[in-house]
C-alpha cells in the first residue's frame, strides 16, 4: 500500500472521466491499490498455505485477482493499465517475498521500516488516498515486529481467533470514529486532529495484529477457548510459527 500511494504521489494521473464513475471519488488512478492488494495478499496466501492442490490454490486466487481488477475498470475509477500495472506490482511483491525467504534472507522489520520511508515520501509528493492507513500501519508494523521478534507465540489456534476478533471490533470501531469525526468536520475540511488520531490508531491497531500470537498465550487455559480448541475447526490442530535460521 505504501508503494502504490506513493506511486500515486509520483504518477499523479486522473482517474477517467466517465459518466458513470462515482462523483468526486478521490485520489489517483495509477497505480490501482486494489489490483495490488489483492494480487500481493492473495497471490501470497497461494503460495504458503497448505490447502488443496497448488493448482487450485493457484487458480482460486487468480479468479480473485481477475474479478477484483475488472471490477474496478468496470466501475470507471481506473483504466486497464492502472490494473495491468497494479497486478503486475502485487505479483512481483510475492515473488520478491518467496526468494527472500527461500534464501533465508526474509527480514520484516527492515521491510516494515522501508515502508515507513515510501510512505512518508508519498505524503511529501501530494498522495492523500489511504495515507492515514499507509503510514499508521507502516510505523505499527516497525514497532510490532521490534517487539514481538524473539518473543514465543501460542499455538493455539482458538487463542488466536478469540483475540482476533476483539482486534476485527477494534478496526470497525475505529474506522467508524474516523467517518464520524471527519463528518462532524466543517465542510469536510482537514482536521489535523483527525488524521493524527487516524495514523495512532492505524499505528496501535497494526501493532496490535503483529503481537497478537504472543498476548494470545495469556488466555490459552480459558474455559471458552480451551472449548473452542477441542472443537472443529481447532480439533486437533495448532498454529506452527515457522522460524528461518540464517547463515552468518
Amino acid at each position: 500500500m505504501a508503494l502504490s500511494a506513493g506511486l500515486k504521489g509520483v504518477v499523479q494521473l486522473p482517474r477517467p472521466e466517465l459518466a458513470f464513475a462515482p462523483e468526486g471519488y478521490p485520489g489517483y488512478s495509477f497505480p490501482s491499490a486494489h489490483a495490488m492488494g489483492s494480487s500481493a495478499f492473495y497471490g501470497a496466501l497461494a503460495v504458503t498455505v497448505e490447502w488443496s492442490t497448488r493448482l487450485r490454490r493457484y487458480l482460486l486466487a487468480g479468479s480473485v485477482i481477475v474479478i477484483v481488477a475488472f471490477s474496478r475498470v468496470v466501475m470507471g475509477v481506473h483504466y486497464l493499465g492502472d490494473v495491468v500495472v497494479g497486478v503486475a506490482l502485487g505479483l512481483a511483491l510475492v515473488a520478491i517475498g518467496v526468494w527472500t525467504r527461500d534464501e533465508g534472507l526474509f527480514e520484516p522489520g527492515p521491510m516494515f521500516a522501508l515502508a515507513v520511508v515510501i510512505a512518508v515520501v508519498a505524503a511529501l509528493l501530494g498522495s492523500r488516498v489511504f495515507l492515514t492507513l499507509t503510514l499508521g500501519a507502516s510505523i505499527g508494523g516497525l514497532v510490532g515486529w521490534h517487539y514481538i521478534e524473539d518473543r514465543s507465540t501460542t499455538q493455539s489456534g482458538a487463542a488466536v481467533l478469540v483475540l482476533g476478533s476483539v482486534t476485527l471490533v477494534g478496526i470497525a470501531v475505529l474506522r467508524l470514529v474516523s467517518i464520524l469525526v471527519g463528518v462532524a468536520a466543517t465542510d469536510g475540511a482537514f482536521t489535523p486532529v483527525a488524521f493524527f488520531g487516524e495514523i495512532v490508531g492505524y499505528t496501535v491497531l497494526t501493532a496490535a495484529v503483529l503481537l497478537l500470537p504472543w498476548v494470545a498465550i495469556t488466555i490459552e487455559d480459558r474455559p471458552l477457548v480451551r472449548r473452542l480448541q477441542s472443537q472443529l475447526p481447532f480439533s486437533k490442530r495448532t498454529v506452527n510459527v515457522e522460524t528461518t535460521q540464517r547463515s552468518d
